[in-house]
């Protein structure tokens, strides 16, 4: 009898190992020239620091990989040691479409989350540069008209302001989401460590759980802000 509550126990403990293990499965498709034949590397990505977890070969526009993780973990695919895409590693098939137009990653949480902001974002970069080169052919052209100019510049700083806006509603709409550190981080990277008042206005609206992670933490040590 003893033996057979024994083994019971250990059951238990295996399934419930097995329960807290993630894993993930990635179905890739690559609609792009010189890719077919090399290999795909899946690094993930910490404390400034890539580790290699995984790799695979492009064959007819195809590539698959699987594994088990502890925790969602970033990640970036790269082509051979060159970065591709970031995406989330989690428990969950994870669908990979690489186009001349665009790249997306899908079918679980935090890729889903990730790649619509990525698309609403790449919009507005899209009319940001449209915006920005209408102006520089104006001025190239020695065409300096002024109610045309002033018209171009209003236009430009409400993509700014409308870009502004969409950082905050996605990162504090997603404050309890792995992925709203990701674009935090994204944001940071851009203002080359310099605290904007978006950033502070972001920061100073952060729950504890978002302020104690350790990108943030590392951020607020390096330039030395403490949120209101």
């Amino acid at each position: 009898m003893k033996n057979v509550f024994l083994v019971l126990f250990l059951l238990s403990v295996i399934t419930l190992f097995d329960s807290c293990v993630n894993k993930y499965k990635i179905n890739g498709k690559v609609d792009l020239y010189g890719y077919e034949g090399f290999q795909l590397n899946l690094a993930s990505y910490s404390d400034g620091e890539f580790t290699f977890i995984d790799s695979c070969e492009v064959y007819h526009g195809n590539f698959q990989m699987n594994g088990e993780i502890e925790d969602v973990t970033f990640a970036i695919l790269c082509k051979e040691n060159e970065p591709i895409l970031p995406l989330y590693l989690e428990d969950g098939s994870i669908s990979i479409e690489m186009k001349p137009t665009h790249y997306t990653v899908t079918g679980t949480e935090q890729n889903n989350l990730l790649y619509n902001f990525l698309t609403e974002k790449r919009t507005i970069d899209n009319r940001y540069e449209e915006s920005v080169q209408k102006k520089m052919t104006l001025v190239s052209d020695g065409l300096f008209i002024k109610e045309e100019l002033e018209s171009l510049d209003k236009t430009i700083e409400n993509i700014c302001l409308e870009m502004e806006n969409l950082m905050y509603s996605f990162i504090t709409e997603n404050f309890h989401q792995k992925v709203s550190i990701g674009v935090f981080s994204m944001l940071c990277n851009s203002s080359e460590k310099e605290i904007t008042p978006l950033i502070k206005r972001i920061l100073d609206n952060a729950p504890s759980d978002f302020l104690n992670s350790p990108y943030v933490e590392r951020y607020l040590q390096q330039v030395g802000y403490t949120p209101n």
